[in-house]
């Protein structure tokens, strides 16, 4: 049985979340709490929310299909990893799928006879 590897998750979700989440956490921080033109903050009766509360808005609109996306990618990674593993050849010697390697000491190199019990005659 392969070892299945991590770091195919960790860089699909570190696009897919992690870099999502730090952009807007960031720019919440960065951005300014009120609006420059002095128009009124807000939603409705013609208000514009503040830049800084746009970035969290937006993110909370990209949460749920970054969400389903990460876990698309992951399920993905899954199956390829999978068939990867059922495609490659196992690389455990002398395991019963396998035939036996020349030159072991059981069963002589080619080309020699097999090694003689001591015990004989």
């Amino acid at each position: 049985m392969h070892r299945r590897r991590v770091s195919p998750y960790l860089v699909a979700l570190g696009l897919l979340w992690g870099l999502p989440l730090v952009l807007v956490l960031v720019l919440h921080v960065v951005l300014p709490d009120h609006n420059a033109s002095g128009q009124c903050t807000g939603l409705g009766f013609g208000c514009t929310p503040a830049p800084s509360d746009a970035v969290l808005f937006l993110g909370y609109f990209a949460a749920l299909p970054l969400l389903v996306l990460g876990l698309v990618a992951c399920l993905v990674i899954a199956i390829v990893q999978h068939r990867r593993d059922r495609s490659d050849p196992p690389d455990q010697p002398g395991r019963p799928d396998q035939p036996d390697q020349p030159g072991r000491p059981d069963d002589g190199a080619p080309g020699q006879p097999p090694a003689e019990d001591s015990e004989s005659s």
